[in-house]
């Protein structure tokens, strides 16, 4: 019965479990199915409002071109310039427009000239006086009493696009355009528009409206006719509300509204407004798609359920069986009692009985000498222990050999925790005690101190600098050999006990000092360092790294050639001062590296002859050994960073690899991908963190070396090769990059 009884309660707590869990999942996925919908139709239509305003924005920008060169014929000159009716110049200018017309007959445009005060409009048709022209337009005589008026955005353009609410044919789009001179009568230009060949056909959502809108509606293509019948007015509301940046993908009830501003025309915005897919409606779809699988999924749990109760019972059943037969003496249960006793009480009882015994093996653990010595020293050394606390305890644990005059050296481990991914952490305090006991007796009395997880003070007694530095050579190069760490050694003054605490600040400034050429670091040497080692500022080091850590390939190129003007161009450059300039930048690409979480031992193990090239380059060859270290750097830095935010910026990327040494532009992958300029750029910027030119930039660099290298072309030859038909600016790309033009690249080449 208490079998059963146990076997039904943990077969009820499962089968609750799988039951929670199935609802808690299935809802996290329709709600991630749902949000992803709606994303990707508020995507399709964004780009839809784009690529239709850009193209109606091309049709607006030729119309008003043609605009500016009529304007300039010698008959619209001379008819303007006439104080009467002059039948002359009307015919002149007649024929002239049907001479320009030729070319813009197929683009859906027809134009109209007056000055108004003749009562004539010239077209390319004929003329008309000016009532008749707007009764043939389809357009109220109001349209023209309101561009008189119109003051604000209208001033920035002169021009007046003729609202739906003044416009009888729905047919034409029609926009007044004022030529003004302060001695002359207004001229106006009548643009006639076919409303087909500027407004958007079919869309991929057919339930939207499409709007041409100042402060009112010029003219809309309807896809749904069941959509609310006031939401211009809606729109209305909110565009004298709001900046259009702000009507973006706005929200007005059962719709949603993308506004796109005119680019040709200031105050003339292109509105599309759509219905919002319901959560029902979706959620309905992916139901009917998810049912069968879901309840396939929810008899497994079951299955899986009735098969962990099973499993979960036969540990405990086991354990209970051996509690029994290691009780002891005791009797074993009656059935009544058997009845009236829970298995997992059995089992507390018995557990609580193990715990209390370990709790107190832990007890004695926590208490034993070497704990004890640990936090000894950590007091002592943090400057938190009393000359009565250090006297009481010397004797107590046992250490009084450590009373005398010590010396500590501070260990300090870079790169433990891409080393903790693949492997356990290793014990290092029992594989730095090892190694100092194996070195014959050199090492005298010590003690390792784990400061945290990454440093660690060895504490030593009666042992000579010289003996400590061949202790913290062995233990740095034992270190790095076989557990592939970075790892510094800084070796401190000789302290008393009592003032360990001017040790530990004495070797924790010295570990500034970490990135120095040598492992092992002594006050001497430091010394030194810091009288010959010259500096740049710390905030401009910072900035460096900053760029490495963002993947910011271009502004890092950009702040490193700075640093190597400023450096460089000097009227002497001595052989010590590049000495101490190689060691400031090798000491920052170190801290690059360790700042990304790898080590420069890492890295030269990987390139094991790029440091030897930099430390031996002149002065000519600086410049590009930097940049060539630091590209290195970089990549190696960034490499299990850069991913490709989806498919087509993977083609992208593929492609530009393919065609980098053509005179590619951002137009000519647009065209390739049927998509627009701007959105592959704001895609390959958020793929790469740099921006095409710069990109493409590197990659011609990056291949024109290559070339120079081979010895084989010219610098012409180079420059047309990787894609830049101009020699002069494929110079100054390569001196931006490189620091040097081709020509001195080259030179330096033939002196190696």
């Amino acid at each position: 019965m208490v079998k059963k009884r146990f076997l039904y309660q943990m077969l009820t707590l499962f089968i609750v479990i799988v039951l929670l869990y199935s609802l808690i999942t299935s809802s996290i996925i329709f709600y991630k199915s749902y949000q992803m919908t709606d994303a990707q139709s508020n995507h399709s239509n964004k780009l839809y409002i784009e690529q239709n305003s850009n193209y109606a924005d091309f049709k607006l920008r030729t119309a008003m071109e043609f605009v500016y060169k009529i304007s300039t014929l010698q008959g619209l000159i001379d008819y303007r310039y006439s104080t009467d009716t002059n039948y002359q110049y009307i015919a002149t200018l007649y024929n002239e427009l049907n001479e320009q017309m030729r070319g813009f007959g197929q683009l859906g445009f027809t134009f109209g000239i007056t000055k108004l005060t003749d009562d004539l409009v010239i077209t390319a048709a004929g003329t008309y006086n000016i009532r008749n022209y707007l009764n043939e337009l389809g357009i109220d005589a109001e349209a023209l009493e309101r561009l008189q008026q119109m003051e604000g955005p209208f001033l920035a353009s002169n021009t007046y696009v003729v609202p739906e609410s003044l416009s009888r044919k729905s047919g034409n789009i029609v926009m007044i355009h004022q030529m003004v001179n302060l001695d002359l009568e207004p001229l106006y230009f009548f643009v006639v528009i076919d409303r087909v060949s500027l407004l958007p056909g079919i869309a991929d959502n057919p339930k939207g409206n499409f709007y041409l809108h100042t402060n009112e509606t010029i003219s809309s293509y309807i896809h749904d006719k069941t959509l609310d019948t006031d939401i211009s007015a809606r729109i209305n509301t909110f565009y004298n509300q709001e900046s259009p940046e702000n009507m973006n993908h706005r929200r007005v009830g059962s719709t949603i509204n993308y506004i796109h501003p005119s680019k040709v025309i200031p105050n003339l915005n292109y509105v599309y407004s759509s219905k919002v897919t319901s959560f029902g409606t979706i959620f309905a779809q992916i139901w009917k798609a998810a049912l069968f699988p879901s309840l396939l999924l929810l008899l497994l749990g079951l299955v899986l359920a009735y098969m962990a109760t099973r499993s979960s019972y036969k540990p405990i059943r086991q354990l209970l069986h051996f509690l029994d037969e290691h009780k002891g003496n005791s009797a074993p249960p009656s059935r009544e009692q058997a009845k009236q006793i829970h298995e997992l009480d059995y089992i507390k009882s018995s557990i609580e009985q193990m715990y209390s015994i370990n709790h107190a093996l832990q007890d004695k653990l926590d208490d034993s000498i070497v704990h004890l010595r640990e936090d000894f020293f950590r007091k002592v050394i943090y400057g938190i222990a009393s000359d009565e606390f250090i006297q009481e305890n010397l004797a107590v644990l046992q250490l009084e050999r450590f009373g005398e005059d010590l010396n500590v050296i501070l260990l300090e481990c870079e790169g433990i925790g891409a080393l903790d991914q693949t492997v356990s952490a290793p014990n290092l305090t029992l594989i730095f005690n090892t190694l100092i006991r194996n070195m014959q007796g050199e090492s005298g009395d010590f003690f390792t101190l784990p400061l945290d997880k990454t440093k660690y003070c060895i504490i030593f007694t009666h042992v000579s600098q010289e003996c400590l530095k061949s202790i913290a050579e062995t233990v740095v190069l034992t270190i790095e050999d076989e557990l592939s760490l970075d790892i510094t050694a800084c070796i401190s003054s000789t302290y008393p006990l009592g003032e360990l605490t001017s040790a530990l600040q004495e070797l924790l400034r010295m570990s500034n000092y970490q990135y120095a050429t040598h492992k092992v670091l002594t006050p001497q040497y430091v010394q030194d360092l810091e009288e010959v080692v010259c500096y740049y500022p710390i905030e401009t080091e910072a900035c460096l790294i900053n760029y490495v850590n963002s993947n910011e390939l271009g502004k890092a190129y950009d702040l490193l050639k700075n640093l190597l003007d400023q450096n460089l161009n000097q009227p002497t450059l001595s052989s010590v001062t590049l000495s101490n300039l190689k060691h400031s930048f090798l000491t920052t690409f170190k801290r690059c590296l360790n700042t990304s979480g790898t080590t420069l031992n890492q890295f030269v193990k990987e390139y094991p002859d790029i440091l030897n090239e930099f430390m031996e380059a002149s002065v000519s060859q600086f410049t590009e050994r930097t940049f060539t270290l630091f590209e290195l750097v970089f990549n190696y830095c960034n490499k299990d960073k850069f991913c490709l935010e989806s498919s087509t910026a993977s083609q992208i990327f593929i492609y530009i690899h393919k065609n980098f040494d053509k005179d590619l532009s951002l137009t000519d992958i647009a065209t390739e991908f049927n998509l627009s300029e701007s959105y592959v750029s704001k895609l390959l910027k958020n793929s790469l963190d740099i921006n095409f030119k710069q990109y493409v930039n590197t990659l011609k660099v990056k291949r024109a070396k290559e070339l120079l290298n081979q010895g084989k072309y010219k610098v012409h030859e180079v420059a047309t090769i990787v894609g830049c038909n101009n020699t002069n600016t494929f110079i100054r790309i390569f001196k931006q990059y490189i620091g040097v033009s081709p020509g001195e690249y080259v030179k330096n080449l033939n002196h190696l």
